[in-house]
């Protein structure tokens, strides 16, 4: 497999109970060659006995996982962020693997990825949800979709590992890959959008943070460069800096 997919890709577990399936996470994504685990807000003992246990021999992968208090952090250096689920509760649609996994291969050629994983239970809060760029099920029965945290993770490894062997058996095949704008990037873009629908008096603020969540779902669904997502973010910059110039020189008018 490409060492550049390797690098790049990322499996987060948010707020994980069982150490059991810390363990059986990191064997899984060491069978298929990936290494960069994040924790966020795992139980303070993840690395005792049965996290060890079910490791076996990739206690490496659990040592070296970094742990995080907050999603947002997290991601922070990632350019492609995925929420998984088992598709109940979810008002939005969900991409199926299946449909997004070539897309996914080729983009971590040259960008970072991670696969966001919620806590055993309840899975990821619409909060943490919204923070991610693609949202993904892995097709199952109907009858009973949910699957077990570490399974959902061997499949998202095994199905990236083939597909990315794939695309390089096939070097014809490889497409242009653009280099995408990371999550902490992105954040400062949707920031001034925040501070444009304040300036305009855009919205309400009971709806503000729902408009501010399409507006960012459309970027998502767009996919623009990092130089695309740059230049936008120094326009609104310019803008918003326009209108309080403007703004306070209304003020000293009066």
């Amino acid at each position: 497999m490409s060492s550049e997919v390797l690098n790049n890709t990322t499996f987060i577990l948010v707020r994980p109970e069982y150490l059991g399936n810390i363990g059986s996470t990191c064997r899984v994504m060491k069978n298929f060659g990936f290494t960069d685990l994040r924790l966020v807000n795992p139980p303070r003992n993840y690395k005792d006995a049965e996290a060890r246990q079910m490791a076996v021999g990739a206690f490496d992968v659990l040592k070296n996982a970094v742990v995080y208090e907050k999603l947002e952090d997290a991601i922070a250096d990632i350019n492609m962020t995925v929420s998984t689920s088992s598709g109940r509760r979810r008002s939005r649609p969900l991409d199926n693997l299946a449909d997004i996994v070539d897309d996914l291969a080729v983009k971590a050629e040259s960008n970072k990825i991670a696969f966001v994983f919620g806590n055993e239970r309840n899975g990821l809060l619409d909060e943490e949800v919204s923070l991610c760029n693609r949202r993904m099920r892995i097709e199952s029965s109907e009858i009973y979709p949910s699957l077990n945290l570490a399974q959902s993770v061997g499949i998202i490894a095994y199905s990236l590992a083939t597909t990315t062997a794939k695309h390089i058996d096939q070097p014809s095949a490889k497409k242009t890959v653009i280099e995408l704008p990371n999550s902490a990037e992105l954040k400062e873009l949707i920031d001034q959008l925040d501070l444009l629908l304040g300036n305009i008096e855009f919205s309400r603020s009971y709806n503000k943070r729902l408009i501010l969540q399409e507006l960012k779902d459309g970027i998502d669904r767009m996919t623009p460069s990092r130089r695309e997502a740059a230049i936008l973010k120094g326009a609104l910059f310019r803008l918003n800096g326009k209108l309080k110039s403007a703004s306070n020189s209304s003020v000293e008018e009066t």
